[in-house]
């Protein structure tokens, strides 16, 4: 019986010795009131380091999701500052249009891409936005114009018999995906080796440098006729056999 007393009493020890720790560590963390995010960091850490909670960082820092990235900026709530705690302030917002990189809207609306990953925290990898979603604009920043409408494409089947059409060869070991638009949904696909039917005069770069042709479907999926294939990507690589560039 005395053990047993013996031992409860080194558990109790150690636990009061455990929440002693973690009660220092909070009151004593050092967190600024904003804080640039590191290689490595995660918002539950942040938390843990800063004596807070993840609910009240992402309430602090609007739009914020569950995924931080290096050199993001967040407002710690409760964080050390010589004065209060500034948060970001928003104008308006914009919806990302097709062909749309943060740079480009930045250049358009007169600001920086830093400047729009303060006010969007929620975007945690800058060089992916979609087309369609609303962001945040700094204050003071006027909505920009829509970007110019990329090199038209044919969106009709050819004029020209559909016989005299030039052949390609799809030439990547996992086949290409044959979509609606360039970079849109996928309609149809193609294995390594497949023969397909392309318009000579559809050969479009997009904004990212991707070069795309407008291929013939027979018979008709979905209700298209034609549809897109990636034919080299941004880094020089042809998937078509003869390979296809501007």
């Amino acid at each position: 019986m005395i053990k047993r007393i013996f031992q409860l009493l080194i558990v109790a020890s150690i636990l009061a010795a455990s929440f002693g720790s973690v009660g220092g560590a909070r009151a004593w963390s050092n967190c600024a009131s904003r804080i640039t995010v590191q290689w490595g960091d995660t918002l539950s850490g942040i938390a843990m380091q800063c004596g807070t909670t993840v609910a009240a960082i992402q309430a602090a820092n609007p739009g914020l999701g569950t995924w931080v990235y290096a050199g993001q900026v967040l407002c710690i709530p409760g964080g050390s500052t010589s004065g209060p705690v500034s948060k970001p302030t928003y104008g308006g917002t914009y919806t990302v249009q097709w062909g749309d990189t943060l740079g480009k809207i930045a250049e358009r609306s007169g600001t920086s891409v830093n400047a729009l990953l303060v006010v969007n925290p929620g975007i945690w990898n800058p060089s992916l936005i979609y087309t369609g979603q609303v962001i945040n604009l700094p204050a003071g920043v006027g909505v920009p114009p829509p970007p110019p409408p990329p090199t038209p494409w044919p969106n009709s089947p050819p004029s020209t018999p559909v016989d005299s059409l030039p052949t390609l060869r799809i030439a990547y070991q996992y086949g290409l995906f044959v979509r609606v638009e360039p970079g849109g949904k996928i309609i149809a696909s193609g294995r390594n080796n497949s023969a397909w039917l392309y318009i000579p005069n559809s050969v479009f770069t997009d904004s990212r440098g991707k070069v795309w042709v407008q291929v013939h479907l027979y018979p008709a999926v979905k209700g298209y006729s034609t549809g897109w294939m990636l034919v080299r990507d941004q880094l020089g690589k042809f998937f078509t056999d003869p390979p296809i560039d501007p």
